[in-house]
């Protein structure tokens, strides 16, 4: 069964992902490698299509994923999860993680203060058919798993509470460090008697989802798809185009 979270974020058209660098703006090229699960980060689109230079990105609040809670998990996927979640804010080292004041054993995480950068597809409809493959390999051409990020959703902070949202057993403000250790790229801190907030150590905003519109080649010239047909007799279904739906991606 797919977590509530990753559910919630692919209703509104993201897909989710676990994405080990920041810094990151739409429109970007991917590349979806099915077989393994996992997504390929080509680069910046201006980099195989100079005209979309001149595309700036607007900024706007998505509160419909503020504080949205994942499943519960249980202690080992909670820490798989966590330690996940921690790369992608620029935490690449977590020497302890210790849940034993909780007393749980179920845990869930909410991203907060989320936003988003993006750039309208329309306006990259017309720019598109000069896109430009060279640096590409050529098997990410002809597979047909190519896709365009316009819009990356952000968020500064990662949350974790007990999976029934109870207060934890013991108040650690003052010891955290006896519980987690992250390092010098990171903190932790006691948010509230029922959450810990984990922020990497400048405090900026990190990417864990995008939408995406696939890129195809028709009559010699591409075109991008931001969503997908679904035919069924004389019914037609549209719904955003989201490479893998279900599960949080990797990235190399």
């Amino acid at each position: 069964m797919a977590d509530a979270l990753v559910k919630a974020l692919n209703r509104l058209g993201y897909q989710p992902v676990f994405l080990p660098r920041s810094g990151v703006k739409p429109p970007e090229v991917y590349h979806y490698l099915r077989d393994d699960a996992r997504l390929v980060r080509i680069g910046e689109l201006v980099n195989f299509l100079p005209a979309a230079a001149g595309l700036a990105p607007t900024e706007g609040k998505l509160g419909d994923i503020n504080y949205s809670y994942t499943s519960g998990k249980k202690v080992d996927a909670a820490v798989s999860f966590l330690e996940q979640a921690l790369k992608c804010i620029g935490i690449d080292a977590v020497p302890k993680i210790d849940l034993g004041f909780t007393g749980a054993k179920e845990f869930s995480f909410a991203f907060t203060d989320v936003h988003y950068l993006s750039v309208d597809p329309a306006r990259l409809l017309s720019l598109i058919k000069d896109f430009s493959t060279d640096g590409i390999p050529h098997e990410y051409v002809e597979d047909g798993r190519l896709h365009l990020a316009y819009e990356y959703a952000y968020a500064r902070e990662l949350v974790m509470a007990r999976g029934d949202r109870q207060a934890f057993d013991h108040d650690i403000s003052g010891k955290v460090g006896a519980y987690f250790d992250v390092g010098t790229k990171g903190s932790v801190s006691v948010a509230s008697a029922t959450t810990i907030s984990f922020k990497n150590a400048n405090d900026t905003s990190v990417a864990f989802a995008y939408k995406a519109g696939q890129l195809m080649r028709e009559k010699g010239k591409w075109v991008l798809y931001p969503e997908e047909v679904d035919r069924n007799n004389l019914l037609e279904e549209r719904r955003p185009f989201v490479p893998q739906r279900a599960i949080v991606l990797s990235v190399e």
